[in-house]
């Protein structure tokens, strides 16, 4: 008597929306990046012009910085960049695009006042 094999498959689906650029953020650019800052600067302008500030950085592997102008309205860029050099820099490699989410929440302890 002859056995014959069946093929069994199973696949599990999942999907979600993307949005242009894939970040909202921040984005680092290392120095060697194949995309480089140029690129990237321009993909942005075709993409979502006027959104993000290009920030250079004087760092070992670190070329730039692009930060979305909603959050620069929040924080001062040179507050973001000392943050960014702590916390993330050291972790970014020379050739890689790193994205950054920067949760950012604003309170007031006490605010008085006359009526």
């Amino acid at each position: 008597m002859k056995t014959i094999s069946t093929q069994k498959y199973s696949v599990q689906l999942s999907f979600e929306e993307i949005r242009l650029p894939p970040f909202e953020d921040i984005l680092v650019l290392g120095k060697k990046c194949p995309q480089g800052k140029i690129g990237v600067s321009k993909s942005f302008e075709f993409l979502v012009p006027n959104e993000f500030d290009v920030v250079e950085i004087d760092n070992a592997t670190i070329e730039a910085v692009f930060i979305n102008k909603r959050v620069l309205k929040k924080m001062d860029k040179t507050v973001i960049i000392k943050i960014l050099t702590e916390k993330i820099f050291p972790f970014v490699s020379e050739c890689e695009m790193l994205k950054v989410d920067f949760k950012l929440k604003i309170f007031y302890d006490s605010i008085e006042g006359d009526f």
